[in-house]
């Protein structure tokens, strides 16, 4: 599966048994298997090793956020067999360059700026680009969304502007069902979901309703 907009299923756990049970229920139909920030800090890289091993043909993203050594982690993330990785967007620019030259020296392999609590991304995304960067996950984060923070036009607004910029674009944060038709228009690549998903009867059969409403609205 490679048509755009993609599906990303975001295993948010902090134990890794019930994060290989739910992906062995899900990944066929999902395109990308995110091994999420939690369980990288709970299971490390053996969560990216184990969810390679299940699943050899899917891209998997390590949401790691790097905050420093940019390139070490970007290595240790793509040695464990992932094929994504992300950057906190609060990093340093030289850690942004490091983890982008070793996600550029590795075939098929990309470094994402990961835009939790951000907040002038569309200056800080002048910079990203200019020395190359090409992807974005645009994220309500998790305690926003419990708390504080509803998707807007801003939002909209900011990521058609990114997108006009040349970045793609991945989206997170909340995204039930209801949520896909805020996106219509909007050349998004990968809707990143994760409780939406996880949290329901049947998982592998919300992970296809996703697909038909996404597909609808695109």
């Amino acid at each position: 599966m490679t048509n755009k907009p993609q599906i990303q299923l975001a295993l948010d756990y902090f134990d890794l048994a019930p994060a290989l049970a739910m992906t062995q229920i899900v990944h066929k139909e999902v395109d990308i298997i995110e091994i999420g920030t939690p369980l990288t800090k709970a299971a490390g890289m053996l969560a990216v090793r184990t969810v390679r091993e299940l699943c050899p043909d899917h891209l998997i993203l390590a949401d790691i956020k790097s905050p420093d050594v940019g390139g070490g982690e970007a290595k240790m993330a793509f040695d464990a067999g992932a094929d994504w990785m992300t950057v906190l967007g609060a990093a340093p620019l030289d850690t942004v360059k490091l983890a982008l030259e070793e996600a550029k020296s590795r075939p098929g392999k990309e470094m994402f700026i990961e835009l939790t609590g951000i907040r002038d991304i569309l200056t800080r995304a002048h910079e990203w680009r200019s020395i190359g960067v090409e992807r974005m996950v645009y994220h309500r984060g998790w305690d926003e969304g419990n708390l504080s923070r509803t998707w807007d036009d801003q939002d909209r607004d900011t990521i058609r502007e990114l997108i006009h910029m040349g970045f793609q674009i991945s989206v997170a944060g909340g995204l039930g069902l209801d949520m896909i038709s805020f996106f219509q228009g909007l050349d998004i690549s990968v809707f990143i979901i994760g409780r939406a998903i996880r949290e329901t009867p049947d998982p592998a059969a919300t992970a296809r309703k996703f697909r038909e409403a996404i597909k609808k609205n695109n």
